[in-house]
């Protein structure tokens, strides 16, 4: 008997986007080697909610999903739909959507969002049976006990969090079961931040400030303001859920994080900032120009040291070392354990991108349903 999954997806911007895409047209797919029809129930934005039309991903679901993006993406929200429903009723949506399932494993929340607000509903739905798929680090990088309470083992569905840290390389999963097995994390050295890691190697090799910032904001990697990447706050939410994976008690506001926004930029409204991007051609031209003069690379390095204290800043190393090879995007997780002493775990691999971190949601998707 084909089985029926409902979908809740929080977040639909190019990430959530591009995971809409990708479910839609695998779909068919899926159900012909899965036996597994996938529907949307609901679709959700920061301003509200709308259930999708019953039915299977084909034929007139694919059409009003399509419409729902369009008419999002050209600018009107959610919220404008005549049968939008206000995030206040999140309780409700869940409930319908479950009574609606044959059974609450076969509910999967995707939060592709950003922001603290979809954790109640997260919580929600663990605790109801329904799996999670996380893309958004808010929801983990908040205190410690509801960090316990959505990852531990007492929600009775399951969370999957690949795409949070590294956009899908398996260090998050790597990390648990090291640790689940019985192995200790001794020191954890990283390049986190694609969007860091594509500005320090064009800044290396001889590239302005300004230049290197508006082309990585063109190719996708940074987030919609690129103080937040600039800031290492999103480098420190990912080493915090290292550190809490690894049995670490730490809160973010234990990281230590060097930004490299620009000095007094942090305060000025997005628009202004870009603008006056120019100003900042000969930002951190310094720091690049001697690190050459001796041979060596910038790089943006997060660590966890053995007391699990996470730290990110700007560090120049030599070309050849682990954390400097390679270019672009490009994530390097150097993990250090009781097992891996003597040679470090050493995983690699694209760490932004829209189209690696949906796959990665949606790999955490037939992960979730366990075909994966």
């Amino acid at each position: 008997m084909t089985r029926t999954v409902s979908l809740i997806q929080l977040g639909i911007g190019h990430v959530g986007a591009a995971v809409v895409e990708l479910v839609v047209k695998r779909a068919a797919r899926w159900r012909d080697d899965y036996d597994i029809a996938v529907r949307y129930a609901v679709l959700a934005d920061s301003t509200a909610m709308v259930a999708a039309p019953e039915g299977e991903l084909d034929g007139p679901l694919a059409h009003a999903l399509a419409g729902a993006l369009e008419r999002r993406h050209a600018g009107l929200p959610l919220a404008s739909f005549p049968d939008a429903v206000a995030w206040d009723n999140t309780d409700a949506v869940l409930e319908g959507t479950l009574a609606r399932a044959a059974a609450p494993e076969d509910v999967v929340v995707l939060d592709c969002a950003t922001g603290e607000r979809t954790t109640p509903l997260l919580l929600a739905a663990r605790a109801a049976g329904a799996s999670i798929v996380l893309a958004n680090k808010d929801p983990l990088a908040g205190p410690l006990e509801r960090f316990r309470a959505l990852v531990g083992g007492a929600g009775r569905g399951s969370l999957r969090l690949s795409a949070t840290v590294g956009a899908g390389l398996p260090i998050a999963a790597t990390l648990a079961a090291l640790i689940a097995s019985g192995d200790t994390l001794l020191a954890l050295d990283a390049r986190a931040s694609g969007s860091l890691g594509f500005l320090c190697d064009r800044l290396s090799a001889g590239a302005r400030f300004d230049a290197a910032l508006r082309e990585a904001m063109a190719r996708g990697y940074t987030e919609p303001d690129p103080r937040q990447d600039l800031s290492g706050f999103d480098v420190a939410r990912k080493l915090l859920i290292l550190a809490r994976l690894a049995g670490g008690d730490a809160e973010l506001a234990d990281v230590h994080v060097e930004s490299l926004a620009p000095p007094g930029a942090e305060t000025l409204e997005r628009d202004t900032f870009l603008a006056r991007l120019p100003r900042y051609a000969d930002h951190l031209a310094e720091r690049a120009e001697a690190a050459r003069a001796h041979g060596r690379v910038l790089r943006y390095v997060g660590r966890i040291d053995e007391r699990g204290a996470p730290r990110a800043e700007l560090v120049d190393l030599p070309a050849d070392a682990p954390l400097a090879r390679g270019g672009g995007p490009e994530n390097v997780f150097v993990l250090r354990t009781a097992r891996y002493d003597t040679t470090p775990l050493t995983i690699s691999g694209p760490g932004a991108g829209v189209s690696v971190t949906s796959g990665a949601v949606v790999a955490d998707l037939l992960r979730a349903l366990g075909v994966a």
